[in-house]
């Protein structure tokens, strides 16, 4: 037997050890009652992933307190967004966001502060729920070309790429499309386009021309043009008002070449 596999005997070990000290992990209905709240769009799915993530209900993953507590969040994570993205939350966005809080988890110092990221994630995802229940559901060629966006917004997407994701005709997709989300493709796609730049204006240092040829627009001017009709204002102007006062030190020399 190879010196890596864990055998039968170190298994038992553990039910023993378990058995002696009471413990017995939680079942597989208290484990799922998270899920099925969070599916419900509910608020207390949020108390309950703070409850289940207790160390004292779960198994021993490291002995090490901080990182058990980071492995427990992983696993809770992974699970959490498959939920989500059943609820009909589109799965790129749920991806990300998960993304985000496992790297914020990797950083966390204390139980308290990975405790605190359990109750921020999930209410993030709680929300999620929310938002997308408080819609008309989507049919799935819709949802398709939702995740399309949220995967391909950098590239210059037309009808015919969703109507080669969808299997549809692009003129009745076109049509599909306005009647579920109450906008016409180009209209929703541009609009997307836009609140990525404003998140890129006010969390990193592109600058306007990086950010226009990421997001795929023709030109610089026609990013600005865009942006001021979405928004009211100009790239600069929006990045001076909203800009997180972290990144205001650096962005103010950057700001001196970037017209």
């Amino acid at each position: 037997m190879s010196d890596n596999l864990i055998p039968p005997s170190e298994i038992m070990r553990l039910l023993h050890e378990n058995s002696e000290n009471s413990f017995r992990h939680t079942t597989y209905r208290e484990e799922n009652r998270r899920y099925h709240l969070l599916m419900q769009g509910d608020m207390a799915a949020v108390d309950e992933a703070v409850r289940i993530s207790d160390p004292k209900i779960q198994g021993k993953l490291s002995s090490d307190p901080v990182r058990n507590m980071r492995y427990l969040f992983i696993i809770g994570a992974g699970l959490a967004t498959r939920y989500t993205i059943e609820a009909g939350v589109p799965q790129e966005r749920v991806y990300s966001l998960s993304d985000l809080y496992i790297q914020k988890a990797d950083i966390l110092t204390t139980e308290k502060e990975l405790m605190e990221l359990v109750r921020e994630f999930w209410t993030k995802l709680v929300e999620l729920v929310q938002l997308r229940k408080n819609r008309k559901i989507l049919s799935r060629p819709v949802m398709t070309c939702l995740d399309y966006i949220d995967a391909h917004f950098t590239d210059r997407i037309t009808l015919r790429d969703l109507s080669a994701q969808t299997g549809m005709h692009p003129n009745y997709l076109a049509s599909l499309f306005k009647e579920e989300l109450g906008e016409s493709f180009s209209s929703y796609l541009q609009r997307r386009k836009i609140e990525i730049a404003q998140a890129l204006l006010t969390r990193t240092e592109y600058t306007y021309s990086q950010i226009a040829f990421s997001l795929a627009f023709c030109s610089q001017s026609h990013f600005i043009k865009v942006f001021r009709e979405k928004t009211g204002f100009t790239p600069r102007q929006y990045r001076m008002k909203f800009t997180d006062t972290n990144f205001s030190s650096s962005l103010n020399a950057m700001q001196k070449k970037d017209p």
